[in-house]
C-alpha cells in the first residue's frame, strides 16, 4: 500500500525528499529562514499615525453614520405622519437628495475603516516585534 501511494501519487514521508528536489541546507546555498517583519521596518511614529488614522476615521464615519440614519427616521416620520412642522423644507431636500443616496456609500467606508483597524490591529499583534519575551 506504501508502495502503491509512493509511485503513483508521488506522496513521501515527512522530511524526505525526492533526488532531483533542491533542498536549501543552510545560509550557504540555500534560503535564509529569516521572517521579514514590516512592523520592525516601519518606524514607531508611522504606525502610531496609520493607527489613529483608522481610529478616528472609524469613530467620525460611525458618528456620521448614526446621525445620517437618525435623519432619514425624522424625514420618513414626518412624511408617514404628515407632519410638515417637524422638518423645514430645506432640511427635508437636504435628507432626500444628499443623505438617503450617500446612506449605503457610508456604510461601505463605515466597514473599510473597521475592517482595515481589525487586520492591522491583528497583524500588529502577530508582530515578532509586538510579542513578549523574556
Amino acid at each position: 500500500q506504501e508502495k502503491i501511494l509512493r509511485e503513483q501519487f508521488g506522496l513521501r514521508r515527512p522530511g524526505e525528499a525526492k533526488d532531483e528536489e533542491w533542498v536549501p541546507n543552510g545560509p550557504k546555498g540555500g534560503l535564509k529562514n529569516e521572517d521579514k517583519d514590516i512592523f520592525q521596518m516601519l518606524p514607531k511614529e508611522v504606525l502610531i499615525a496609520f493607527d489613529q488614522f483608522l481610529k478616528a476615521g472609524l469613530g467620525l464615519s460611525t458618528i456620521a453614520f448614526v446621525g445620517a440614519g437618525v435623519a432619514i427616521t425624522l424625514e420618513a416620520w414626518a412624511n408617514a405622519s404628515g407632519d410638515k412642522t417637524l422638518l423645514p423644507d430645506d432640511l427635508d431636500q437636504f435628507i432626500v437628495t444628499v443623505i438617503e443616496p450617500n446612506f449605503t456609500p457610508g456604510l461601505l467606508v463605515l466597514l473599510g475603516f473597521s475592517i482595515t483597524l481589525g487586520v492591522f490591529t491583528i497583524a500588529s499583534g502577530g508582530s515578532e516585534s509586538s510579542q513578549y519575551r523574556e
